[in-house]
């Protein structure tokens, strides 16, 4: 049971820090002035709004993991986000000067209420660095599955917002067990690896790349529709049976688009998944658009 529980808040902290890495969380710069250290822009005050408005009780619970990197549920977080407030009025009005919301926060809940051990004020640069490291698969250094579920949540979302299409390409290595059984797994996770940065290579800098899980792949292509996710698709194709030629290694490859194909990130998955099953069931090494 203890396994468990720490096994789901680690998922609830990966969670947290794919929200950091997207436009749904307060900077650390404007959760300063939001708690006062400066005074909020208009753009700021807007963006501000229209976060608490769209996380809901969630809102205090992304403020308190930027500044701990420690997850809190949203009771918890409104409680301690006021007596943090709180403490810094305090701190500030004796040192005679602004302490700092960040500091304000550390110190409170390692000295006050004794819930961190050895904090450290942490910057904005880090942060993203930390959560690219911890959201990331050990083996292939791709996003792993529950942050590409974040992700693709959050592609729905903005096609939600702004009507903007997208497409997903699910892909997976043909034959892999029979690799693994001829030449070992230490054979089979180079393979992986070097798919994954073909991946890498093949992808623009917004496409998200995921391990699915086992030897199968996803990636994510904002702002992109069915035709060019194709193509893409395709030079990846070709791009990893000549990586993976002297293993006679291919790929096989399924692509679905939202919102021609679906709407919700698990119907999105389905659609793809089907037309890769597709391109097996039509001889492998090829790809099937939904």
């Amino acid at each position: 049971m203890k396994e468990e529980m720490l096994t789901k808040d680690k998922k609830k902290v990966k969670i947290q820090l794919a929200k950091l890495l997207d436009d749904k969380t307060p900077s650390l710069e404007m959760i300063s002035a939001f708690a006062g250290d400066r005074e909020l822009s208009a753009e700021e005050t807007t963006l501000l709004r229209k976060l608490k408005k769209e996380r809901g009780k969630e809102f205090f619970s992304d403020i308190l993991f930027v500044l701990t990197h420690q997850h809190y549920s949203p009771k918890d977080a409104m409680k301690l986000w006021n007596a943090i407030i709180q403490h810094n009025h305090q701190i500030s009005e004796k040192l005679g000067r602004n302490f700092g919301i960040a500091a304000s926060a550390l110190d409170y809940l390692s000295n006050i209420r004794d819930q961190l051990e050895s904090p450290v004020v942490i910057s904005e640069p880090k942060i993203t660095t930390i959560a690219d490291v911890a959201l990331k698969d050990e083996l292939t250094h791709l996003f792993d599955y529950s942050t590409f579920l974040s992700k693709l949540e959050t592609e729905i979302t903005r096609y939600k917002r702004y009507r903007t299409e997208f497409s997903l390409i699910m892909i997976d290595i043909d034959d892999f067990k029979l690799i693994n059984d001829t030449y070992g797994h230490q054979e089979g996770d180079k393979i992986l690896g070097q798919l994954s940065s073909t991946m890498l290579e093949v992808t623009r800098g917004l496409d998200i790349c995921a391990r699915y899980g086992g030897e199968e792949f996803a990636v994510i292509l904002p702002q992109t529709g069915s035709a060019k996710a194709s193509a893409l698709a395709e030079r990846l194709r070709k791009r990893a049976a000549h990586k993976l030629k002297r293993r006679k290694v291919t790929i096989s490859l399924g692509v679905a688009t939202c919102p021609k194909d679906a709407k919700s990130a698990k119907s999105l998955i389905k659609k793809a998944d089907t037309a890769l099953y597709n391109s097996k069931r039509k001889g492998k090494n090829c790809i099937t658009v939904f």
